[in-house]
């Protein structure tokens, strides 16, 4: 992996997840810097009203969808030559808990697998650029077993919505960092932006809005999130394959960095999406 210093001016940045919240604020900010910003949300109108506030590109993706991913891919190769930051904050917790149309796991599949798709779709574009991904500090309560992973994509084995969601982004920890290992002309890192008073806890229904509310004074803001975000970004010290709280380098769970996890967990995320790649068939 690249441990080369970042410079210059911002160039092309992509933002995940911007139709709200963390991404909508970093959008903004990365926009305030100077650079040219694509913002991609899940909610149409959410992502348009951000578009046109800032007057630029915006696009809409579903990660539940992995058929959506390749034509959000699409989309952004026919847009820029080159993207210098891939903010992948992108995630969180669907409400749908059935398997996704793609037969997988859908906290898997939004927080590790549609993410790691699109990332490696655009790896040609991000040569020379930097990933930075949203982790949660919650993939440290977490672990996988080798030569088990595929249980990962299809079923729960009865763990709670919140063991299930840190399993995910354990997963795609390890897959970014064996993104960068396969790519090592791209940097890679994750943070843990905070405890971040958004609609993360809606899948909880009136309970999740009624318990944001009473936690809000303190919880941190979305533009809290963003700021780390956008420093982590640009930051011109080494952070290639380092987990961050905050703004601050952290050891996060040891399993990021096992090759034999991340090999496996790759040719896992190769299988699930394989009938949406190149020269992929479908039956009727």
């Amino acid at each position: 992996m690249s441990s080369s210093a970042y410079g210059g001016a911002l160039g092309t940045v992509v933002v995940t997840g911007a139709g709200s919240g963390v991404g909508a604020e970093a959008a903004r900010m990365f926009h305030r810097l100077g650079a040219r910003v694509i913002a991609v949300g899940r909610d149409p109108g959410a992502t348009r009203a951000l578009a046109d506030e800032l007057g630029i590109d915006g696009l809409t993706v579903d990660f539940a969808d992995l058929a959506d991913v390749h034509r959000l891919a699409g989309a952004l190769s026919s847009l820029v030559p080159r993207i210098d930051v891939l903010a992948a904050n992108a995630g969180g917790i669907p409400r749908a808990r059935a398997a996704t149309a793609d037969g997988i796991e859908p906290i898997f599949q939004v927080n590790a697998i549609g993410p790691w798709l699109l990332t490696t779709l655009l790896a040609p574009r991000l040569a020379g650029g930097r990933v930075v991904a949203t982790s949660s500090r919650s993939h440290t309560g977490a672990s996988l077993t080798r030569g088990e992973t595929a249980t990962v994509a299809t079923g729960t084995s009865g763990l709670g919505t919140h063991k299930v969601y840190a399993r995910a982004k354990l997963s795609a920890g390890i897959l970014l960092r064996e993104f960068g290992r396969r790519h090592p002309e791209i940097t890679v890192a994750d943070f843990h932006p905070g405890v971040i008073a958004s609609g993360f806890g809606r899948y909880l229904g009136p309970a999740g809005s009624v318990l944001t509310t009473l936690s809000r004074p303190f919880l941190d803001s979305p533009a809290d999130g963003a700021r780390r975000l956008v420093a982590l970004a640009t930051r011109t010290d080494g952070i290639d394959g380092t987990y961050f709280v905050h703004d601050r380098p952290a050891p996060g769970s040891p399993q990021l960095q096992d090759p034999a996890l991340g090999a496996e967990l790759w040719a896992l995320a190769e299988r699930l999406t394989a009938h949406h790649g190149p020269g992929a068939t479908t039956s009727s």
